[in-house]
């Protein structure tokens, strides 16, 4: 793929030390030349009023600024950044001595920071990111533009491949009456989407009624399923249509069809295969016209061979099989999905909310998001709820997305502190390195004696930056 065929990503690097900016750029150069996928063009300015004017002309994707310029400050520069663009990620480039601004940048919406001297893998790590992020948020930022909703689809939302292959394939099967089973993990959204084959089918007037195999206890599923007649058992005062009969020429939804009893698998097959049902005490069949759209978030065929669900009406349901996937194989909709849901909320709950901070997009993108779209939006609603600003930060979000269970499970005798979890991300982040730094410099003080020429050199850092260590976190005159 030559350059002209390439994605072109435009970075802006703002900084007044000639020297330091030619080591950025010949790192960048080297970590980039490979990219067989784009091509990475450099804007160079020293300071931040000529970075502004390069922002109002040019489309720039990302920015690496320092903190200290002379003129107009980087915590001021970021501000103004953002009321050009709120979705071009900044980095900030921080010394030893003003770490703490960089800190405090990440809290007004800096995506990171990067201290010097620059290490070459982290900085590529660090950019490789926000070249992701960027990505993610001009695409939605254009997409904020135009409707987001498919066309004919305005339950589902989003613009990934993946969501996008898997409309296609429900569009392209709601116009045949085949059986279809939805796979996917909980909170994917299953529902929806067979909801929408059927809204989208010839039939689409014709009943839709959804059965939730995880609903009913066993005793109760059979006479829902197929209705029964008056005195078939306890309780039957009189004949009652099953859903299987009132969804008749149109649709049935059977939700979770892995949690179907055993002894009633056998019945529904017979419905699937014959077209019949046969109410609970009845004596007579009545046909049925009824398409089945199933949905599991289990293994079906893993319980097949455990015996725990019929091996035919596996077959049986699997005539087409859609995959659905989680959230966060669909990382690109989870700004749309999750500026959907504010809309909405901020409406149902009368609140001024109209966006969310791009600091707070990171965090909803980065995070793993085991329960998918659902849990997703009850994050945002609690959220809306529990906001008073005009739009979402990272400090009203950050609160409600618990940290990965399997971290914890992996390493109890290291987990997370309670204190560390009420506090914002940056802040606890900035408490963790400032304890370990602390032990480290003691702990390689104590090795040699106190000896900080020796201390620093043992430890690979440079005996400068080894003695503000010392002055910035151990309150050391050295």
């Amino acid at each position: 793929m030559t350059r002209e065929q390439r994605q072109v990503f435009r970075i802006l690097l703002v900084e007044d030390e000639a020297a330091d900016a030619e080591i950025l750029l010949r790192a960048l150069e080297q970590q980039f030349d490979s990219d067989e996928t784009r091509a990475i063009d450099f804007s160079v300015v020293s300071r931040a009023e000529g970075a502004l004017k390069v922002l109002g002309q040019e489309e720039i994707h990302l920015v690496l600024t320092d903190v200290r310029m002379p003129g107009m400050g980087g915590i001021e520069f970021l501000k103004r950044v953002q009321s050009l663009n709120l979705f071009i990620p900044v980095i900030m480039i921080s010394g030893m001595n003003s770490l703490d601004t960089a800190v405090e940048a990440i809290r007004h919406g800096a995506f990171d920071y990067i201290t010097k001297p620059i290490n070459p893998e982290v900085l590529s790590a660090r950019i490789h990111r926000a070249i992701r992020m960027s990505e993610i948020l001009h695409q939605n930022w254009a997409l904020r533009r135009m409707a987001v909703d498919p066309e004919g689809f305005e339950s589902l939302i989003g613009v990934s491949p993946a969501f996008q292959n898997l409309l296609r394939m429900v569009q392209d099967i709601a116009g045949v009456r085949s059986t279809v089973l939805l796979v996917g993990e909980t909170g994917t959204g299953k529902d929806l989407l067979a909801r929408a084959i059927h809204d989208h089918s010839p039939d689409h007037e014709k009943p839709y009624q959804v059965v939730d195999c995880t609903r009913f206890p066993e005793g109760m599923i059979e006479s829902e399923l197929f209705g029964h007649v008056k005195g078939a058992f306890t309780g039957a005062v009189a004949d009652k249509m099953g859903l299987l009969e009132l969804a008749n020429g149109g649709t049935v939804f059977l939700d979770e069809i892995g949690d179907l009893p055993l002894s009633l698998q056998a019945k529904l097959l017979r419905v699937l295969e014959e077209g019949e049902v046969r109410a609970v005490g009845g004596t007579r069949s009545k046909r049925v016209d009824v398409r089945f759209i199933a949905a599991t978030n289990q293994d079906l065929e893993t319980r097949v061979a455990r015996g725990e669900f019929r091996k035919d009406l596996f077959y049986r349901l699997n005539v087409v099989t859609l995959r659905v996937p989680p959230l966060r194989d669909r990382k690109e909709d989870i700004p749309i999905l999750a500026r959907h849901f504010l809309v909405r909320f901020a409406r149902e709950f009368g609140k001024p909310l109209r966006d969310i901070h791009p600091s707070a997009v990171t965090d909803l993108v980065v995070y793993h998001w085991p329960g998918n779209i659902r849990e997703l939006r009850n994050v945002i609603e609690r959220a809306v709820m529990l906001c008073s600003a005009d739009r979402l930060s990272h400090q009203d979000l950050i609160s409600l997305l618990p940290a990965a269970p399997a971290t914890v499970e992996a390493a109890p005798s290291s987990s997370i502190g309670a204190e560390l979890l009420h506090l914002p991300y940056s802040e606890a982040k900035q408490k963790v390195l400032e304890e370990f730094t602390i032990r480290y410099v003691e702990g390689k003080l104590a090795v040699h004696g106190g000896n900080v020429t020796h201390a620093a050199e043992h430890s690979g850092i440079p005996r400068q930056h080894f003695q503000q260590i010392m002055k910035r976190y151990m309150k050391e005159d050295v």
